[in-house]
């Protein structure tokens, strides 16, 4: 399940780079669009080094609520 949770963030990380790169690429770029985008990828990669860590300590982590 730490997997697929690791694959998850991984995913958003990568979509929000691309969501940051079109945004930065128009005419005009949305500054408050763009300050929010890079605020969730950074919690993304925060995600993603938790979900490591936990990984190569062998730990699992608690199941997330939706």
């Amino acid at each position: 399940m730490l997997h697929i949770q690791l694959y998850r963030a991984r995913r958003d990380h990568a979509r929000l780079g691309y969501l940051i790169d079109l945004e930065q690429r128009r005419l005009r770029p949305d500054a408050p669009r763009l300050a929010e985008l890079k605020k969730r990828k950074l919690a993304a990669r925060d995600r993603i080094a938790g979900l490591e860590a936990r990984q190569a300590d062998g730990v699992t982590p608690p199941p997330q609520t939706a």
